[in-house]
């Protein structure tokens, strides 16, 4: 899978970018607040129409943008992706909304075609698959619960338009059945029915969960078989990676979906009175951990900063294996500041685990003094100066 051409209008620093790029890595380079990082996110953007680095759309449009007669500002962003065997645009539109007086509000809207085919944004998701990793995926390591539910989650999104599909179903049904809880635990509605009422949302949450649940843990099997190697490949050392899912009620031996939502639902069930007293579900693949062992040793608690980068780059290099072994097309691999705080050995393991012919790999550097002459030989470079870029 390649990206052949990115083009992108008012988009952060870009106010026009048309970009060819090439099969191999890409090393785009220069000094910070350059746009290169932007880059990477206008990729990833279009492959997930999430925003790595903000949760706010409005600061995807450039802070000038004009718009056109008739219409207000907007942000688009097109990529011609080639994949096994077919061709495929992909873009999207982030306008800014305005009131019935001409006002900007504040908030967005988005279009989403896939060949010039307007669709669902759930539907432009595993189009383009791509792999990121920014310095702020550290947190991955020893950040909160929720960065590594999102690891696994973009990861089977962009392979499983079920699982996509599923997950968004299995968050609107935890958003309602904890409004319900809260409501019946502040006494604004009556209890009187809470046994029959909760019977429908524990089986429906409880479905979801368990094929949720299912997919992540085989995730989480395949990952382990390759992130292993890859992390001695980095660090040079002998004592492989080893992950664990952790799970909020007892999974039993070898659960299937089925089985796991039957065990969900009784959990539920068996939690009432507590999710009643605090006012949300307790349990769920909302609530659920990763855990990063090397020969035992708790990596997210113990772990050396080296470690944890190498970790963390161990599992974006294992999530790409990963959707290639699935899916057959090798995902486009972003690297945003890709060597920082990385030692020499390290950084020459990481740039021979990342140098595959079939690969596309797009780097982000301040400059080209990480890099040795023969890596750099063998790439294509951009150098970037002020949301401009020029081949070097």
């Amino acid at each position: 899978m390649d990206i052949t051409n990115l083009s992108l209008r008012d988009f952060r620093i870009y106010q026009r970018l048309d970009l060819t790029l090439n099969s191999g890595t890409t090393l785009i380079y220069g000094p910070n607040a350059s746009g290169k990082t932007s880059l990477l996110e206008a990729l990833f953007y279009i492959a997930t129409t999430r925003s790595p680095r903000t949760s706010t759309d409005r600061e995807l449009v450039y802070w000038n943008a004009q718009g056109e007669v008739g219409t207000s500002p907007f942000a688009r962003l097109v990529a011609d992706v080639r994949r096994a065997g077919n061709r495929v645009r992909l873009e999207v539109i982030v306008q800014l909304r305005t009131s019935d007086r001409g006002q900007l509000t504040g908030t967005t809207q988005k279009l989403v075609r896939v060949d010039r085919r307007t669709v669902r944004a759930l539907d432009l998701v595993g189009q383009l698959r791509v792999v990121l990793f920014t310095p702020a995926d550290l947190m991955l390591v020893d950040g909160p619960p929720v960065q590594r539910r999102r690891y696994l989650d973009i990861t089977l999104s962009q392979l499983d338009p079920h699982y996509v599909r599923t997950l968004a179903q299995y968050n609107k049904l935890i958003q309602q059945r904890n409004s319900m809880l809260r409501a019946w635990r502040e006494q604004r509605r009556p209890l009187r029915a809470v046994d029959t009422e909760l019977e429908y949302w524990d089986r429906e949450v409880a479905a979801a969960g368990g094929y949720l649940l299912a997919e992540r843990l085989r995730a989480v099997a395949d990952l382990n078989r390759l992130v292993g190697p890859l992390f001695c490949a980095i660090t040079g050392g002998a004592e492989p990676l080893e992950i664990s899912y952790q799970p909020g009620f007892d999974l039993g031996p070898t659960p299937g979906a089925g089985e796991l939502a039957r065990r969900m639902s009784d959990r539920l069930r068996e939690l009432r009175r507590d999710e009643l007293g605090r006012g949300q579900t307790l349990i769920g693949p909302h609530r659920d951990d990763l855990l990063f062992t090397v020969n035992g040793v708790n990596l997210g608690v113990y772990g050396s900063r080296g470690q944890q980068r190498s970790v963390t780059l161990a599992l974006k290099l294992g999530e790409s294996e990963l959707m290639h072994a699935r899916s057959g097309d090798t995902p486009v691999l972003l690297l945003d500041d890709l060597l920082s705080e990385l030692d020499a050995q390290r950084r020459s393991h990481l740039l021979h685990a990342i140098s595959r012919p079939d690969q596309q790999t797009l780097i982000t550097a301040t400059d080209l003094s990480d890099f040795d002459a023969e890596f750099l030989q063998n790439i294509q470079r951009l150098r970037v100066e002020g949301g401009k870029i020029y081949p070097s």
